[in-house]
């Protein structure tokens, strides 16, 4: 599922959704996507079928994880990331044997929204965390609301029930972490 696709799923949880600027709903989703990276992480891979000195890295590259070629074996490499390139500079031995593998940790800010696909183990937890983003300034337009027109709005959750709900959602996000595959290196 996109983030797009996320976003319009939990758009449907709610029964009324005074809180619709489309912009705005844009900006938590991608808070809710930073967070998400930020406290847990993304993981992804890509497959380099030649070797070459210098790798162009993908467009959603933060981090180097490390860098394998077919037999599993670590290649020692360097990163290089300016306003006009992103590259992967190896250190070769000649032994190598394609296809390289890098693995890397994924930049939510850098993410095509209506491309890229959430990894279902994020999915859930992604989607509670942008409701409740969501839900913050929407209670406080119904409680407004509700004020105004002189009807009960004690069904409507309170700001501190909601703040509170957001560290635990937090911290179920960072006990989600994403687990970095073990490297050796060695002969």
């Amino acid at each position: 599922m996109t983030p797009i696709e996320l976003l319009e799923d939990v758009k449907s949880r709610f029964s009324v959704l005074l809180y619709n600027d489309e912009k705005a709903l844009l900006s938590l989703l991608r808070k809710a996507l930073v967070t998400y990276m930020d406290k847990a992480g993304f993981i992804a891979s890509r497959r380099y079928k030649e070797i070459e000195e210098e790798l162009t890295l993908p467009d959603d590259f933060l981090a180097r994880i490390c860098l394998k070629d077919h037999r599993n074996r670590f290649i020692t490499s360097t990163v290089y990331i300016d306003n006009e390139e992103r590259v992967l500079t190896l250190r070769l031995t000649g032994n190598e044997e394609t296809p390289l593998v890098l693995t890397y940790m994924i930049d939510a800010t850098r993410v095509d929204l209506d491309k890229w696909q959430i990894p279902t183990t994020a999915y859930g937890l992604i989607a509670d965390y942008l409701e409740l983003l969501i839900s913050i300034p929407n209670s406080e337009r119904l409680r407004r609301v509700s004020i105004a027109g002189k009807l009960d709005a004690t069904d409507i959750p309170a700001s501190m029930d909601l703040m509170s709900r957001k560290i635990e959602l937090e911290t179920a996000i960072a006990m989600n972490r994403a687990i970095i595959p073990a490297v050796s290196i060695g002969g």
